[in-house]
């Protein structure tokens, strides 16, 4: 019996597949249609399955992917509210059957043989490594080679902007697997008990691959390219999307730091990451003269406090690791301030 979801078509499959697609969508007609149609031109003879969680379109969405029902191992969920970034992926985890998930963003596109070439990794011996693929631009300059993070929890996207050719070719260890393109059995997803809820927008990716990295498990970035739009689900006038961003990325942000390292990390570090964050308050008032994310990081900072007692609880039940072998092996580095 399916559960609650609102599934507007279901197409199962008897038998468990090698490699389950997963796709959280938002209002994508600009999009979907186009990342659709390079999965159906794919050369990919294993078993597949694509998964996609709307989450809330009001567009033309649905009407999209009902065009490829006949042509796609498709299973389509669309919830009347937006679920969240973690949420819309575990969703699709549970709807899973698939050795193996690639959650992709609504808004890449899958060069031809790109499945055929991940293809030679969906075996036992990859079951403990989260993959990211390689993100380009639709102008030839790098989306993401992987990522690391600041010793301030800040993100370090590698190569951002740079162009393609020649660069990131080899595979390597990263920090973070961006969740546009990233490859996780489901055998890892169950241990790590999917992704924290409470990433409703950024570091939903992180979180995950950092408990992974606590685990003794790899996260390497795989030179397989695939194209990002980047079109995004975060509003098209400025002020909003700004404030949305600033939100997000401060709240979870500081989310992440707390639940997930040590003890002693933390007592070194909380000073220089108050300190920037109390500064970039001033700057939004003195210097940006944007009194509105000065409000957005007040919020940011009350919602973490909100989560105190949750993240005490979650903290209990973690794993935590001396920060300095990861600063040691460059994956955690130097916060940088923008000039």
């Amino acid at each position: 019996m399916i559960d609650n979801d609102t599934v507007v078509l279901l197409l199962f499959s008897e038998y468990v597949n090698v490699l389950s697609i997963v796709i959280p969508a938002s209002n994508a007609e600009d999009t979907i249609g186009e990342l659709l149609e390079s999965i159906k031109a794919q050369d990919f003879h294993d078993d597949y399955e694509v998964i996609i969680i709307d989450n809330g379109s009001k567009d033309k969405t649905e009407e999209i992917v009902k065009k490829y029902i006949n042509t796609l191992p498709i299973k389509y969920f669309k919830y009347e509210k937006s679920l969240g970034v973690a949420n819309s992926k575990n969703a699709g985890i549970n709807k899973a059957s698939g050795e193996f998930i690639l959650f992709l963003d609504h808004d890449v596109v899958l060069p031809s043989g790109t499945l055929f070439k991940l293809s030679t990794i969906l075996n036992k011996e990859n079951y403990n490594i989260v993959f990211q693929l390689k993100l380009v631009y639709p102008n030839g300059l790098i989306d993401s080679c992987g990522g690391l993070i600041d010793e301030l929890g800040y993100p370090r996207e590698l190569k951002k902007g740079e162009p393609a050719e020649n660069q990131c070719v080899d595979v390597n260890d990263i920090l973070y697997a961006k969740g546009s393109a990233m490859l996780i059995s489901k055998k890892l997803l169950d241990e790590l008990k999917g992704f924290d809820p409470n990433y409703f927008y950024e570091y939903d990716d992180t979180d995950i691959c950092f408990r992974a990295i606590k685990r003794g498990y790899k996260v390497k970035f795989l030179p397989i390219s695939i194209i990002h739009h980047e079109h995004g689900a975060l509003p098209k006038d400025l002020r909003s999307r700004e404030i949305r961003l600033t939100f997000f990325l401060e709240s979870r942000r500081l989310y992440f730091l707390l639940k997930n390292f040590s003890r002693g990390y933390l007592f070194r570090k909380m000073p220089k990451v108050l300190f920037y964050l109390f500064g970039s308050m001033l700057m939004d008032l003195v210097k940006r003269r944007k009194p509105y994310l000065f409000k957005a990081r007040v919020k940011a900072l009350l919602w973490v406090i909100s989560k105190l007692p949750e993240i005490y609880r979650k903290r209990k039940n973690e794993i935590f690791i001396n920060e300095e072998e990861l600063i040691r092996r460059g994956l955690i580095v130097k916060h940088k301030s923008k000039s």
